[in-house]
């Protein structure tokens, strides 16, 4: 019986050969992976690092322009920790009503709001518009219900104020505006004194997100 020597030794090189080359495959694929991966994550880390360089000019501007209305302005405090604006509309007790001069400071400070949020590339995700109480409810029905319902009211009629001058049809601007009521009382002697003329007042906030940037883009 003969066998054919030559033919099994170019079976073998041929097999060796493609497990070889399935090798480096394999390899070549791994190493182009990790690469994949670290680019990745050098891009991450790139953009997360430009968003908070961006973030922080976002806030400086944002905070520069509101300190700079709320100046000589005593119907408004603008609170640089917490990024927020506390404006006095002067409200009645137990009332939401805007009043001429509740109007009057909303003439001068809405357009620079509608400016903030639609300036391109904002980071502002929400401004939030939120009413506050004073200690007391002479209302009708449950306390916490009462200051809770006058609270969002004040929110929200000064949340409509400042955005009837856009289009009908904005929606992108508007959907960035919220209004809140909240039915119990800060304690924030520095702003508020105790005095319930200055409990009765709208709060402006700004929540900032990586999304609204890039939706904004």
């Amino acid at each position: 019986m003969l066998f054919n020597a030559q033919g099994t030794e170019d079976s073998g090189l041929a097999i060796s050969d493609l497990m070889t080359a399935l090798t480096a495959v394999f390899l070549l694929g791994t190493l182009l992976a990790i690469e994949k991966r670290d680019l990745r994550s050098e891009y991450e880390a790139f953009n997360n690092t430009s968003f908070e360089n961006n973030l922080l000019n976002e806030k400086r501007r944002v905070g520069k322009l509101l300190e700079t209305v709320s100046n000589n302005k005593s119907k408004l405090h603008w609170d640089e920790s917490r990024h927020a604006l506390t404006v006095w509309l002067q409200f009645e007790k137990n009332d939401s009503k805007l009043t001429e001069s509740a109007k009057a400071t909303l003439n001068m400070l809405c357009p620079k709001l509608i400016s903030i949020v639609g300036n391109h590339g904002s980071s502002i995700g929400k401004v939030i518009i939120r009413g506050h109480t004073d200690r007391s409810w002479s209302g009708k029905g449950n306390d916490f219900v009462g200051n809770m319902r006058v609270s969002y009211e004040r929110a929200m009629n000064t949340t409509d104020y400042c955005l009837a001058s856009l289009p009908k049809k904005e929606v992108v601007i508007a959907s960035k505006f919220a209004a809140e009521g909240v039915s119990f009382l800060y304690a924030d002697s520095s702003l508020t004194k105790g005095q319930e003329n200055l409990q009765r007042r709208v709060e402006i906030l700004f929540d900032y997100t990586q999304q609204a940037r890039q939706e904004n883009d």
